[in-house]
C-alpha cells in the first residue's frame, strides 16, 4: 500500500470481544517526516518514525486503522487476529483498603488480576529499571489492559502503556478493577502496576510511575495541586538515591503510599532549602515523593552511586529496607558502605532499631581500613539511643543481621560527613592516642 493517507476498516469480529494487531512498517526511501509520521487510530494514539515489529490491541467490535505521512515512500503491512476470549491464567485476588500504608503490587507479566478497593482503586504504571530489551518490554505493555469493573466485561479504561504515558492515576467508578493480559509476550517481565485505594490518592493531580537507568529528571508541578510519583524495588533489594530538588514547594517522602496520618513519612523537604541535605539514599519497597505548592525538577537515580560516595559535606539520614513499613522482607543481613576520597570526620546517632530475636547492629568507621570505631549493638549489648557517635576516616559501614525470615523493625541513624583537613585529622588522631594512653591512670 503506496498512500499520503489512507484507512482500513477492520470487520466485526464473529462473537468476538478482543482482537490482536499486528503492523509492519517499512520505509523505503529517505526519512518518514516527524509531523507526517504513521498515526494508528483509536488503539493508541502515537506518532512512529520507524518500527519493524509493532504490536497493538482493541477491545472493540470492530474499528479503523488510520495511517498517514506525507512520503509516497513508505510500506505499511499489517495483519489482524481476533481472540473469541481473553486467556484467563491463575486469578489473583487482591482487597486494598484507604487505611493501607503499602500500595499493592502486580507484576505485568501473565497477569490476571481482579481489585476490590474500599472505596475505589487507583492504578499507576511503573516501568522496569533495566536497560536491555527495554523498548521493547515497556511497547508490549499494550498487551495489558485495565477493566472498570469486576471483570474483563466492564468498560475499557486502556492499556499499561497508555496509562504510563497519562503521568495520571486511573480510578474505576466504583469498587472494582480488573487487569488482564491479551496472548502474553515474553518481554513484558520487570513492570508494574501499583495499586492503592483512592482515598489516599484523591488529592494528588499528576502522578507517574517512575523507572529506568541513568539519572532520571521528573518534572512536578503542583502550582494548582499536589503532583507526586512512585518507584518501585522487589523486597526493597535496590533504593533512590535523591540527588537534588530544584524550583518552589515542599516534598515529601514516604516509604509506601501517602497516609493521611503519615506514619510511613520518611523525610519533608522544602525545595528552596534541601541542598544540605541532599543527595539522600531512599530505602523501602515502594517510594512515594509528593509535591505540593510549587513547581520542581526532582532528579533521582536508581541503586544510588551517588549516595554512597561522599565529596561534599552532608546532613542525612540512614535506615533499614523495612523500616515504617510493616512489611516481612527475606534477607538475613542489610548492608550500606559509604566512602569518600578524603578524610571526613562522620557522626552516627541511632535513634531506634528493633534488636530482639538474634538481630544486631554493627556500626563502623575506618580509615584506609583502619578502625576508627566498631560497634556491635545487640539485645545483650543495647544501644544508648540518641547519643552521638563520631570518627575521622574515609569510609562508613552500617550492618543489620537478622533471622532469614523474621519479622523485623529496622532501625533509623541520623548521620552527618563533615570534609577535614589532613593536619586537623592527625592532631585528631594524636589526641585519641593521648587520651587511650592515659585514661588508666585516672
Amino acid at each position: 500500500m503506496f498512500a499520503e493517507e489512507s484507512g482500513v476498516h477492520i470487520p466485526q469480529p464473529p462473537q468476538s470481544q478482543a482482537a490482536v494487531s499486528k503492523f509492519h512498517f517499512f520505509n523505503s526511501k529517505g526519512k518518514i517526516r516527524p509531523n507526517r509520521s504513521p498515526r494508528i487510530s483509536p488503539c493508541s494514539p502515537k506518532s512512529i518514525q520507524y518500527a519493524k515489529y509493532e504490536k497493538f490491541y482493541f477491545v472493540a467490535p470492530g474499528g479503523r486503522i488510520k495511517l498517514s505521512t506525507h512520503s509516497t515512500t513508505v510500506s505499511f503491512q499489517f495483519s489482524v487476529q481476533w481472540y473469541s476470549n481473553i486467556p484467563s491464567y491463575n486469578p489473583k485476588f487482591l482487597n486494598i483498603s484507604a487505611s493501607d500504608s503499602q500500595p499493592s503490587i502486580v507484576d505485568v507479566f501473565f497477569v490476571n488480576s481482579r481489585v476490590t478497593a474500599e472505596t475505589r482503586a487507583s492504578a499507576i504504571t511503573i516501568p522496569l529499571d533495566e536497560d536491555y530489551d527495554r523498548a521493547d518490554q515497556i511497547k508490549n505493555l499494550r498487551s495489558v489492559l485495565i477493566f472498570d469493573g469486576p471483570n474483563e466485561n466492564a468498560t475499557c479504561l486502556g492499556s499499561a502503556y497508555q496509562l504510563l504515558y497519562s503521568n495520571r492515576q486511573w480510578v474505576s467508578t466504583g469498587k472494582f478493577l480488573t487487569i488482564v493480559q491479551l496472548k502474553p509476550l515474553s518481554y513484558t517481565s520487570g513492570s508494574q502496576l501499583l495499586i492503592q485505594d483512592f482515598e489516599t490518592t484523591k488529592e494528588i493531580n499528576e502522578y507517574q510511575g517512575v523507572g529506568g537507568p541513568g539519572i532520571l529528571p521528573i518534572v512536578m508541578d503542583a502550582s494548582k495541586q499536589a503532583s507526586a510519583f512512585s518507584t518501585y524495588s522487589p523486597y526493597g533489594f535496590a533504593y533512590d538515591c535523591l540527588l537534588n530538588i530544584t524550583g518552589t514547594g515542599t516534598l515529601d517522602v514516604y516509604y509506601g503510599g501517602i497516609t493521611e496520618s503519615k506514619s510511613n513519612l520518611i523525610a519533608s523537604y522544602s525545595v528552596s532549602t534541601a541542598a544540605p541535605n541532599l543527595p539522600q539514599l531512599l530505602r523501602g519497597v515502594v517510594r512515594t515523593y509528593v509535591l505540593t505548592g510549587g513547581i520542581a525538577t526532582v532528579n533521582i537515580k536508581r541503586y544510588g552511586y551517588f549516595c554512597n560516595h561522599i565529596d561534599k559535606n552532608m546532613n542525612g539520614f540512614i535506615t533499614s529496607r523495612e523500616y515504617k513499613t510493616n512489611l516481612t522482607l527475606p534477607y538475613s543481613q542489610d548492608s550500606l558502605y559509604y566512602y569518600s576520597k578524603g578524610l571526613f570526620n562522620y557522626t552516627l546517632n541511632l535513634q531506634t532499631v528493633d534488636l530482639s530475636q538474634n538481630k544486631s547492629l554493627q556500626l563502623t568507621i575506618t580509615n584506609n581500613k583502619t578502625n576508627v570505631l566498631n560497634v556491635v549493638y545487640n539485645s545483650s549489648n543495647p544501644p544508648m539511643l540518641n547519643t552521638v557517635l563520631s570518627g575521622v576516616g574515609n569510609e562508613m559501614d552500617v550492618f543489620y543481621k537478622a533471622d532469614y525470615d523474621s519479622k523485623k523493625g529496622g532501625f533509623y541513624i541520623d548521620f552527618t560527613a563533615t570534609k577535614v583537613k589532613a593536619s586537623a585529622a592527625k592532631t585528631y588522631g594524636l589526641l585519641v592516642i593521648f587520651a587511650i594512653l592515659w585514661a588508666p591512670f585516672f
